[in-house]
């Protein structure tokens, strides 16, 4: 329709479709910009404490892909701030140390000794130079045994390849990371299990049969209670004691947003 308007109005008023189109937006009063990009909107966040007045006074990209292509717990370990925090869509806030109990104790990186995070896509946040984002596919071989409380799953000796997630963390102007952030898989239909990410994803690799874990469902939030009131598991999230008091968010694990 919009065509043959243009087209129409040209024959009438004999000039070219672009004129017509002009004379059209004028008619119809369309609002024409030819001033500079408009700023971002500026909104208050509790978050905005991972913000800084002063530029980074080191690579903070270079930093960032030192930190992610790191493989031992006690080497990543060093980069961390003391009040350093973990989310990820459906478990957290979370300390490093606690991440470090809840994978040894289902024993995922002894189930993938060939375990590959594969970074890459490497980017410094444009509204925040302490922030850097990049992507992750993970990929390896499950050809050892995953331990699930009393469960223990057999290697299935399976090639194990991960949906892509993307990460971030946010850096100090100590040039410690503070925080860290781990999204859901971006494509559910990429990888071999099932669209599970993460942790889960490598479980489903082993053998455990995919489950949907998503923002809010009642039954996996009763379910992380039940675990996190038994112990023993490893943790969804920290003791409330060790959580870090610029954490302001009461939502824990797999609650909705609560800020």
């Amino acid at each position: 329709m919009k065509s043959s308007l243009i087209v129409t109005a040209a024959a009438i008023n004999g000039c070219s479709a672009f004129n017509a189109f002009t004379q059209l937006k004028k008619i119809l009063s369309i609002p024409t910009y030819d001033g500079p990009p408009p700023s971002r909107v500026n909104t208050e966040s509790w978050l905005d404490v991972l913000e800084y007045d002063q530029p980074p006074t080191f690579d903070v990209l270079a930093k960032t892909i030192d930190f992610a292509t790191r493989k031992s717990y006690e080497e990543r370990n060093a980069f961390l701030a003391d009040d350093y925090v973990f989310r990820g869509p459906i478990i957290g806030p979370i300390t490093f140390s606690d991440v470090k109990n809840t994978q040894q104790g289902f024993n995922i990186v002894g189930a993938y000794p060939n375990l590959e995070t594969r970074p890459f896509g490497f980017t410094v946040d444009p509204d925040n130079p302490y922030r850097c984002y990049w992507f992750e596919r993970w990929e390896g071989t499950n050809t050892n045994s995953v331990k699930i409380g009393q469960i223990e799953l057999p290697p299935t000796n399976e090639d194990v390849k991960l949906p892509t997630h993307i990460m971030s963390v946010h850096w100090t102007p100590e040039a410690k990371i503070k925080y860290s952030c781990l999204s859901s898989p971006l494509d559910r239909w990429e990888g071999t299990t099932k669209g599970a990410g993460a942790v889960f994803g490598l479980l489903v690799g082993a053998g455990m049969g995919s489950t949907s874990a998503s923002v809010g469902d009642m039954a996996l939030r009763f379910q992380q209670r039940l675990v996190h009131a038994i112990g023993g598991f490893g943790r969804n999230w920290s003791l409330e004691e060790d959580i870090p008091a610029w954490w302001k968010s009461k939502a824990r694990g797999a609650d909705p947003n609560d800020l």
